[in-house]
């Protein structure tokens, strides 16, 4: 079992490494404390001498930087808020738009090393969905963005709750033989995470080779020196943390690892909303109710999966661990559905979670039900649900009645008012937290994995998920959603119109910066 470096390093290294990024920390805040301060203290001298020259010159700068952001293809929300800033403070938010353009970029060097690592693993991308245009354009649509074949004939299983995913999830591990492939934005102590450790356990000592990827940010003082200790007593088990938190500056630390994947012998895969933590099973309790679901693939749609966790791997450790892998060479056809997988990350410059939603509601005939627990979508998405309702489709969304965090909650009913006044129909979920992710489509195509309709899913964080086509587990996807419905509160414009000036405040403020959350 290894760890990243950070976890290995001898105590005094650590403190050397402390206080040296402490002092580069300082640095770095005092160069931003005195360009705000310069600024704010120029105001008034902007015309005298030398100093209103460098101001004015600033402010030109600013302003060349700002159109050329403007022609890039971005969101406009985007636009808008880095030429606002752009504005206040020329030299330092062009600076860290630069550092953030890079951080997306990878070297050619370092994608030629992940495209190799991820060569062995293909599968055909020729396959062509008979009499079903729209599922053909959709397909087409994702795999012109990214690497995402289109598998036949996969058994979908759909869970509508995380604890029978959790349940079947148990019993598939027992009988892994191979390897056991798990990467988790969350890995928190408790009962959840207990049950599947005594399996590994027992499949480390058996000869089964287990990858644990998680997220450092996301599992940070959740996954304890205890849990890694009994970890590291597994053999054939190793674990990493994805882009570990440090007091150094940078700019990759914003994206995180909120993927959700557990993948046995290459044959069985999980993907959905739920983390690998106790509220998801209901053994404890935070903000009511938490529903989620999840589903589960038996088919060949597990190699796009294998891709997406050798990819992040590598990312995080420089490992290859391709070659380690007993991948199958055929597999059985259940029957005529149709699934492709996808992954997405602030690497993939064409936003293929954001096009994915945006297409399966643009070709909603009958219905589009969103299920998210989060809101914060820009004015396209917006405009299109209101279309899309406006002409007559039934579109609903699904959000959480309690939330777990009160500022995104207010931020979410701030975009409320143009799709009400369209028609568009929002609830949100009494019983408590609803943290599930789907986009269903006319009892024909839905959604499942880990993206929220948020800024920070969409653009910043590496995500994955499954179209599911022309399957019957599409219909209890419907199903579910609607049962869920009826236990949640339909949102009246007049009621809502009404909300506390405090909300309205908060959601205003915040909104204006949600691009970069």
């Amino acid at each position: 079992m290894t760890i990243n470096e950070r976890r290995n390093i001898p105590l005094w290294k650590k403190l050397i490494a402390i206080l040296f990024s402490l002092i580069l920390f300082a640095i770095q805040a005092g160069i931003i404390f005195v360009f705000f301060y310069y600024y704010g203290t120029l105001a008034s001298n902007v015309y005298q001498g030398l100093l209103g020259v460098i101001y004015l010159g600033s402010l030109l700068f600013g302003l060349v930087y700002i159109l050329t952001i403007i022609a890039r293809p971005i969101s406009t929300n985007y636009k808008i808020t880095w030429a606002i800033l752009i504005l206040l403070a020329p030299i330092p938010f062009c600076t860290l738009y630069t550092l953030n353009a890079l951080s997306r970029a990878r070297s050619n060097r370092k994608q030629k090393k992940i495209n190799d690592a991820l060569n062995k693993i293909t599968v055909p991308k020729d396959v062509i969905i008979p009499d079903d245009e729209i599922a053909n354009m959709i397909v087409h649509n994702i795999q012109t963005q990214t690497y995402a074949p289109l598998c036949r004939g996969n058994k979908v299983t759909f869970y509508n709750d995380a604890l029978k995913k959790h349940e079947a999830m148990l019993e598939d591990l027992k009988k892994a033989e191979n390897f056991i492939l798990m990467e988790y934005f969350i890995i928190n102590d408790g009962k959840c995470f207990n049950d599947i450790y005594t399996i590994l356990k027992q499949k480390g000592e058996a000869g089964v080779k287990i990858y644990i990827l998680f997220d450092d940010v996301g599992s940070m003082m959740l996954l304890s020196k205890k849990i890694s200790t009994k970890l590291s007593s597994i053999p054939n088990l190793t674990v990493n943390n994805f882009s570990p938190l440090t007091f150094n500056f940078d700019p990759l630390i914003n994206y995180r690892d909120h993927r959700k994947i557990c993948c046995i012998d290459g044959m069985v895969t999980y993907t959905g909303g739920d983390n690998l933590s106790d509220e998801y099973i209901h053994n404890t309790t935070r903000f009511g109710f938490w529903r989620d679901n999840a589903c589960r693939f038996e088919g060949d749609v597990a190699l796009t999966f294998i891709d997406l966790f050798v990819e992040m791997w590598y990312i995080s450790t420089d490992q290859i661990i391709k070659g380690e892998l007993e991948i199958p060479n055929t597999y059985t056809i259940y029957n005529n559905n149709y699934v492709v997988g996808f992954g997405d990350g602030p690497t993939v410059a064409n936003d293929v979670a954001y096009k994915t939603f945006f297409n399966l509601i643009l070709h909603a005939k009958k219905y589009a039900y969103i299920s998210t627990p989060y809101l914060i979508i820009d004015d396209a998405m917006i405009s299109l649900m209101a279309l899309k309702a406006e002409n007559g489709v039934d579109v609903r969304i699904l959000v959480p009645g309690i939330p777990d965090k009160k500022a995104v909650f207010y931020m979410s009913r701030a975009h409320y008012k143009k799709l009400l006044r369209a028609g568009v129909k929002i609830y949100e979920f009494s019983p408590g937290f609803n943290h599930a992710k789907n986009v269903i489509v006319d009892d024909k195509y839905a959604f499942v994995g880990t993206v929220n309709m948020d800024y920070r899913s969409m653009f910043l964080h590496y995500e994955c998920g499954a179209v599911i086509i022309n399957d019957p587990e599409v219909l209890k996807m419907h199903d579910d959603f609607i049962d869920a419905l009826n236990k949640s509160k339909e949102v009246n414009k007049t009621e809502w119109e009404k909300r506390p000036l405090h909300q309205w405040l908060i959601a205003f403020i915040l909104n204006m910066i949600a691009p970069f959350f």
